[in-house]
């Protein structure tokens, strides 16, 4: 945080105008697309938030060539701020999350109740909270979409056609939320709104609102890791942009055939009798 708050310290000295900084510096471009996004409102914009540019968009099959390799497995490690992740859903991160005095109260109260959180349950962890797990993950490019797998089965759909966000009113009950995103060079800008149902930490169920949004930049900071430069603002749960950093490193496993879920605690029963032959 202390190289990201003087990276934007630098920033608001330069010009008012957003020019394309080197991907060390892509923490400072965030928070700068964040006071654009958050400005005005309680309520998520509904545009995105920076124009495309002269950057390759993927939006034809033979254009999809034009974009970066972001092929294999990846996975966040301890390095790459699995450590963080943890101490934000503990509440051991000394002030890193500025948590508005209800939230850290009811982040207190999960805690102290060891209450569960989606996963535990057999449900999406969401956005962003599926981030904060140490699961893995690939990336799918086709025509005007990029699409994140996890190995615990969730689907993340990141729509690169130019389109705008859908109306908010869709996503009352949405782990994933919408997200609409651009090719800035080979860095990927997302912004994605209604996603109440999803987890903002890695343990006890801590959940979005619906008026919670994200705005990631994910690029690869070398051959073997994917960085995701991400900044959250509702202001019902954080006093001011809350900005992080997580690194993922390319993984020699593979992604699962099969998604098996625990389902011992809630309510739900298997049934592995096996079909009738004939």
């Amino acid at each position: 945080m202390r190289r990201a708050n003087y990276l934007r310290g630098k920033k608001q000295k330069a010009s008012g105008t957003m020019r394309q900084l080197r991907q060390g510096e892509t923490s400072a471009l965030v928070l700068l697309l964040v006071a654009v996004v958050v400005g005005g409102g309680c309520s998520p914009k509904v545009t995105q938030v920076a124009n495309e540019g002269s950057s390759p968009q993927g939006k034809t099959g033979s254009s999809i060539i034009e974009l970066p390799d972001w092929s294999g497995v990846w996975m966040l490690y301890l390095e790459g701020g699995a450590k963080e992740a943890s101490e934000d859903s503990f509440g051991t991160d000394n002030g890193r999350v500025p948590l508005t005095p209800k939230y850290r109260q009811l982040r207190d109260d999960a805690r102290a109740a060891r209450a569960e959180d989606n996963m535990a349950a057999c449900h999406p962890a969401g956005v962003p909270g599926i981030l904060q797990h140490g699961v893995l993950h690939e990336y799918l490019f086709t025509p005007g979409m990029v699409t994140m797998l996890f190995d615990d089965g969730e689907v993340r759909r990141i729509a690169t056609d130019g389109r705008p966000h859908r109306n908010l009113d869709e996503f009352t009950t949405s782990y994933m939320g919408d997200s609409i995103g651009h090719w800035d060079g080979t860095t990927l800008v997302v912004d994605t709104i209604g996603f109440p149902y999803g987890e903002l930490f890695q343990n006890y169920g801590v959940r979005a609102t619906r008026n919670t949004q994200a705005v990631e930049r994910i690029f690869m900071k070398d051959h073997d890791h994917i960085q995701i430069d991400t900044v959250l603002t509702d202001p019902q749960i954080f006093t001011r942009p809350y900005a992080y950093t997580r690194l993922y490193q390319r993984s020699a496993l593979t992604m699962p055939e099969v998604v098996l879920c625990n389902t011992r605690d809630n309510g739900v029963t298997l049934d592995l009798t096996p079909p009738p032959e004939g």
